[in-house]
């Protein structure tokens, strides 16, 4: 059982990327990453920032560089998989420290570093949305006269499609998950706190070895199902209301969530229709997905599905999305959606149908393969009322 990527795996992804630069002519590539969003740092370093923010330099030919902030040194040693390490002050925490007497190195030094002298011309960038407008700033003023490019797109496409190793660590995940969630089931009751309840699933996800939430655990009870996006609270859970559960678990950077609707006590025949809606839509979306097909196909198909049955009104968006280092990540799968499916994409089945009063989610990892999904998770995908 592997808990990481091995560092082999690691030095190919920046092969990759440097073949990518070269045909398309760019000097070298820069991402960004944070604490909440370290996929594009972690997938080719294995670091994941803390408080400050990092990124990773890496030059058409020679080696990559992970850039930091002041502080993180000591930290970064332990972490990375690239051993050339440079500090930055722009990647210092959001309260700007200003670490007076400290040397650093600039954005024009590291250019000048990976590019034997003769400066980076051509820039591309992964991350826009997320970089900051220092950061940002630092590096068109280091840049003087070149051309910066959105190349999002080259590690996109590389991370879509997982290998072996990632794989495994999603397994582990949705395993670790699924403990979880049967933990809360065995515990959960009228009166407990929402907060409570996440405090059951960290527990138990943590014993068996997650390194962290695969994203803010969701236990949201009544009105709180209705959201798409939220946190739990202390509101009390109360019997006949829907309380939605999200667990997910992070192991060697990877993400997964196991997403179930609960009812404590009575089902009404109203909310008991919505939930069978969702679970038999998230059915209906593994049943017909398989390596070749297109997403703009599937995501019809479902709605189609889901329309036809008179739930129409409830559907907020498509029925999957991307899954690896992010919960949720590239690609999406809409009614516009123009890609064909391949062999080891990774989804989450998100089949989330919502009134004003209450919400229904059910989540559930896959692999897409040549003649239809492996499923990660399986647990108790049924109607649960206790």
């Amino acid at each position: 059982m592997i808990t990481e990527i091995p560092i082999t795996e690691f030095q190919d992804r920046i092969r990759r990327v440097q073949a990518e630069l070269a045909r398309r002519g760019l000097d070298a590539l820069l991402t960004f990453g944070s604490e909440a969003e370290p996929q594009f740092v972690r997938y080719l370093s294995d670091h994941w920032p803390a408080f400050e923010t990092a990124a990773v330099l890496i030059p058409v030919e020679g080696e990559a560089m992970l850039l930091i902030g002041p502080e993180s040194l000591t930290y970064a040693q332990v972490r990375s998989k690239i051993p050339k390490i440079r500090q930055i002050l722009e990647y210092r925490e959001s309260s700007e420290p200003e670490y007076p007497g400290k040397a650093l190195d600039t954005f024009t030094s590291v250019f000048d570093e990976v590019s034997g002298g003769k400066g980076v011309r051509r820039l591309g960038i992964v991350g826009l949305p997320i970089t900051p407008v220092p950061v940002y700033e630092g590096i068109r003023a280091a840049m003087a006269s070149g051309e910066i490019v959105r190349a999002d797109d080259i590690l996109i496409q590389m991370r879509m499609v997982k290998s072996e190793n990632e794989l495994a660590l999603l397994r582990q995940a949705f395993r670790i998950s699924e403990k979880a969630v049967e933990a809360v089931l065995e515990r959960i009751k009228p009166g407990m706190m929402e907060v409570e309840v996440v405090g059951i699933a960290q527990e138990m996800m943590y014993r068996h070895g997650a390194e962290y939430e695969g994203h803010p655990l969701y236990v949201l009870s009544g009105r709180n199902s209705a959201n798409a996006i939220g946190r739990p609270t202390l509101k009390k859970l109360i019997e006949g209301e829907v309380i939605q559960l999200n667990i997910g678990a992070r192991v060697g950077g990877y993400s997964s969530s196991v997403g179930r609707p609960v009812v404590l006590g009575q089902l009404s025949d109203e909310v008991r229709g919505l939930l069978q809606m969702g679970l038999d839509a998230a059915n209906k979306t593994m049943e017909i997905m398989r390596a070749g097909v297109e997403a703009a196909w599937v995501a019809r198909t479902v709605q189609e599905f889901i329309t036809e049955r008179g739930y129409g009104q409830n559907i907020l968006y498509g029925p999957c999305h991307g899954l690896g280092l992010m919960e949720c990540e590239h690609p999406w799968m809409e009614t516009n959606s123009a890609y064909r499916l391949q062999e080891n994409y990774t989804f989450q089945v998100d089949s989330f149908l919502y009134t004003p009063e209450y919400g229904a989610r059910w989540e559930d990892g896959v692999r897409v393969t040549m003649d239809g999904v492996e499923q990660f998770s399986t647990y108790r995908r049924e109607i649960i009322v206790i």
